[in-house]
């Protein structure tokens, strides 16, 4: 095997089909009963971010193709999981408003998000709206599905203390080269605890059913609202630094319906909660790279809540950082611990 994948979220797959694409071998390890940020992730690649409409870090080159990039993994999946999809960030007070004028001149935002006053029925948006372009979901379940059934996978917990990276052996399985795409998991793993970081943000959901009609957009305000099917639409999400339980709680279930109400103006039943646990760093960038001390042994984690849209470009520099020697940008180096 040329390289061994142990986690099987958005990266990790995205990591394995780059890979396969270039020829080599791979083997992913993912147990699938397992709580994956992943799974419950709403799957959105927004290039604004923030609540002072800022365009993302890198957006030019991560949503260039971004499309193009999903629609040449279904087919290869042969499977449908990837929607382009324009994006309603809500201006919500005069404030709001004030700001977007200030830097609506810049040349960045040309081609990413403008301006529109359009009434939606269900919708409070007084001051208008920023049409945001170039995002999309992913349907999270689908593409995970769709690659367990396509690509080389183990469904069981991966056991650090079957592992000799000396050499380069895990049970009866003999590898090149290993990656761990373990999100929040890394933590435990003690090749990588004491050499960098990574923090544990909880992020609850919401669904709710109403009768606002859904016409393919995304409405971003003090929550999103993303349509999944008939009356159900996902509300989120809240963020909690340092924290892993898996319970929802009515705190945050609070949190979410008092911002959904300055949002949404119709009536509306909560019908399920969902929690799932996102890695970040501590300077909120990505961490990709090669132990410090242990040759052949990678790391590509800290996506946080931009996997979708982080991740296709950030694993093809990964793999020419592994192929080809090609460095990889400072920003998301390990080395920068």
């Amino acid at each position: 095997m040329d390289f061994l994948i142990v986690g099987g979220g958005i990266s990790g797959r995205l990591l394995q089909l780059e890979l396969e694409h270039r020829g080599v071998s791979t083997l992913v390890y993912d147990n699938a009963k397992g709580n994956s940020s992943s799974i419950v992730a709403a799957g959105l690649a927004n290039p604004l971010v923030g609540k002072f409409f800022t365009i993302g870090w890198r957006a030019t080159e991560f949503f260039a193709d971004l499309d193009g990039y999903y629609s040449e993994i279904e087919n290869r999946l042969e499977s449908s999981f990837f929607r382009p999809c324009a994006m309603n960030r809500i201006i919500s007070s005069a404030g709001e408003q004030n700001i977007w004028l200030s830097k609506a001149h810049q040349g960045k935002y040309v081609g990413f998000c403008h301006f529109v006053d359009k009434t939606i029925e269900g919708i409070r948006s007084p001051f208008g709206m920023l049409e945001v372009q170039k995002g999309g979901e992913l349907n999270t379940v689908n593409f995970l599905s769709a690659c367990a059934n396509k690509l080389s996978t183990v469904d069981d917990v991966f056991q650090i203390s079957e592992l000799n990276p000396s050499t380069k052996t895990y049970k009866d399985i003999h590898y090149d080269k290993i990656v761990f795409c373990e999100g929040i998991e890394v933590s435990d793993n003690p090749l990588f605890r004491d050499v960098i970081e990574v923090v544990p943000t909880k992020g609850e959901l919401l669904e709710i059913e109403t009768d606002l009609q859904p016409n393919g957009d995304i409405y971003l305000g003090g929550v999103f609202m993303q349509h999944l099917y008939d009356k159900r639409w996902r509300i989120g999400s809240t963020y909690q630094v340092n924290d892993r339980t898996l319970n929802p709680t009515e705190m945050m279930r609070e949190d979410l319906t008092v911002k959904l109400e300055r949002t949404l103006d119709l009536p509306y039943q909560v019908v399920n909660q969902v929690v799932g646990i996102r890695p970040a760093s501590l300077d909120r960038k990505p961490i990709l790279g090669e132990h410090p001390n242990i040759k052949d042994v990678y790391i590509v984690n800290g996506m946080g809540s931009k996997a979708v849209s982080l991740a296709p470009l950030l694993t093809k520099e990964m793999c020419d950082f592994m192929l080809n020697d090609t460095p990889l940008h400072t920003e998301i180096d390990i080395n920068r611990f």
